[in-house]
């Protein structure tokens, strides 16, 4: 009876581990990232695919600086899946990362940089991925003629240097926040709503004193200033600057997306962009230490 117990006891040892070897070869290794934004142009399922497809098929992905995740490392591992979460606003998804929600959070470049300067307990990697451009703009709702009267005032920054000039100023030295911008006020002339998340440092953020600061609000007062327009700041949460676009609320928000490759929302939907002011190719994965 004992024998017959311990070789019980032995094919059960035999077939867990056999189980868990199974397991570990065919199980995917997961890895959950963050992303503050609002599903206008895709779904996280959507992003998710896109991602794991540039993942997989090595198309230009490079890593730089330290790795942020071991599984991360090229060559592409087929069990390998990234997982994209999205967040509300920025502190919300830090907040996760800190609670072991996410694993990393993903963000721009300069935001990547600017946290970094900011908090000892992060670390970063950056990956390119050349076939996946973001770039940034301007949205309005059923307003094709305010969209081209800035179009215009963006294309003549362009054209002088003002706004190369604006972003060596606002999203190059990331050590310190560059003093806000100054809205000039035209008496009598139209008003011009705009609502900003903060959740995009040093593009978009707060300043100490609680006032809308960083490169778009340096851009729209330039905006203001080309346009004889009065520029009026709306504060928003990053989930509602659609909602605050299309009710009424607002007459202009900032948005970005995934290259026009990568826009799968149908632009029927009333809303128009900007020609782009900034584009970038990099981003960063930030963790914990």
């Amino acid at each position: 009876m004992k024998k017959l117990v311990s070789w019980i006891l032995v094919l059960l040892m035999i077939l867990g581990i056999t189980e868990a070897f199974a397991e570990s070869v065919s199980s995917e290794h997961v890895y959950v990232r963050g992303e503050i934004r609002e599903a206008i142009d895709m779904t996280e399922e959507q992003l998710s695919e896109v991602m794991n497809e540039a993942y997989q098929n090595g198309l230009n992905l490079k890593l730089y600086d330290m790795p942020v995740h071991a599984v991360l490392v090229p060559p592409a591992d087929e069990n390998f899946r990234l997982e994209t979460r999205f967040f509300g606003s920025l502190t919300e998804m830090l907040l996760a990362l800190d609670a072991g929600l996410i694993d990393g959070a993903c963000m721009p470049e300069f935001t990547g940089k600017y946290l970094l300067a900011r908090n000892a307990d992060l670390r970063a990697g950056m990956f390119e991925f050349s076939n996946v451009k973001e770039k940034y703009y301007l949205g309005f709702y059923h307003n094709e003629e305010l969209r081209d009267r800035v179009n215009e005032a963006l294309a003549a920054m362009k054209a002088d240097g003002t706004l190369y000039a604006l972003r060596e100023e606002y999203l190059q030295d990331l050590a310190k926040d560059p003093a806000p911008a100054v809205f000039e006020t035209f008496e009598g002339a139209e008003t011009i709503r705009v609502a900003v998340t903060g959740d995009l440092p040093p593009m978009d953020y707060t300043a100490e004193d609680g006032s809308p600061a960083g490169f778009n609000t340096a851009l729209l007062s330039e905006l203001g200033k080309r346009m004889k327009v009065n520029i009026e700041i709306i504060g928003i949460e990053s989930s509602a600057r659609t909602l605050s676009l299309t009710s009424g609320k607002a007459d202009v928000i900032f948005w970005y997306l995934y290259g026009d490759n990568y826009v799968v929302t149908d632009r029927n939907d009333g809303i128009q962009l900007s020609d782009p002011y900034y584009s970038v190719d990099n981003w960063f994965y930030i963790e914990k230490k």
